[in-house]
């Protein structure tokens, strides 16, 4: 898709907007949020509940950086797709994220697992100590990270599920995950556990 219609008397509507018009902010929302879902959220993010959060969270950082915000050209519509595209994107790194510290996890010999294990006597032994290990480990970091791991990674929640137990919004818990981890590798650290976390990047 190309360039949308500009809002008729748009740049005067986008000042209105900067001074803190919220009825402004809120013509603007109206006519280009659609288009931020339809034709860059839900193709980069191929999927539309992802696409619903990372259209409120542009206009979230929009309405708050407006007032810095410099007129170029014709209409707000580039620097609101760069926004929308820089949120979507940040999704996608802490998705990936994500499945690789799952993955991390399932290398360890299902330490976090309901499965029954097919390994030998001596080598579940040895899975159920460092199982025991690691749970330790979530004992003494903050508790809210260590149950947003069990939540999120541990228990294969949904986002949306995680976000409404621990009662905040799908980009606060994207961030509460990502210092979770990095909280979790530093105490193995510590503890001199050896927990490969190499290839999550923090």
């Amino acid at each position: 898709m190309g360039r949308p219609e500009p809002l008729a008397e748009e740049r005067a509507i986008v000042e209105r907007a900067m001074q803190g018009d919220q009825h402004a902010f809120e013509r603007i929302y109206r006519h280009y949020a659609p288009i931020l879902f339809s034709y860059i959220l839900v193709p980069m993010l191929g999927d539309k509940d992802d696409a619903h959060d990372c259209v409120r969270e542009t206009f979230i950082s929009a309405n708050r950086a407006l007032p810095r915000y410099e007129w170029r050209g014709t209409s707000i519509w580039p620097w609101l797709k760069v926004l929308a595209k820089n949120k979507a994107r940040d999704l996608l790194r802490a998705s990936g994220r994500r499945q690789r510290l799952r993955g991390s996890f399932s290398h360890h010999l299902d330490v976090f697992g309901d499965r029954e294990s097919e390994t030998p006597i001596e080598e579940a032994v040895q899975h159920q100590a460092l199982r025991t290990r690691i749970d330790g480990v979530l004992d003494v970091i903050n508790p809210r990270y260590a149950r947003v791991l069990r939540l999120r990674l541990l228990e294969d929640r949904s986002r949306e599920d995680c976000a409404e137990l621990l009662e905040v919004k799908i980009g606060t818990l994207d961030v509460l995950l990502f210092r979770a981890v990095r909280a979790f590798r530093k105490a193995c650290e510590q503890q001199g556990v050896e927990f490969d976390l190499a290839e999550v990047s923090v």
